[in-house]
């Protein structure tokens, strides 16, 4: 079974890779589907931290 994703660091890490492996994929349909997922996932991570959050600031420096 796959590992479970629980802080927001790890969210946005995740996203990313999805979205390194969305430029890496062959077929055009599995790179829309990662993409979709890497962006509903950073989305999920945004309301997770809030935007009142303290670390907000290093969380936006990971999606730069």
């Amino acid at each position: 079974m796959g590992q479970e994703i629980n802080s927001v660091t790890q969210m946005v890490s995740y996203a990313g890779d999805l979205r390194r492996a969305a430029k890496q994929a062959t077929a055009p349909h599995e790179a829309d589907k990662l993409q979709q997922v890497a962006t509903s996932l950073e989305k999920t991570a945004l309301v997770k931290a809030g935007l009142t959050s303290p670390h907000i600031g290093v969380l936006l420096d990971l999606l730069a």
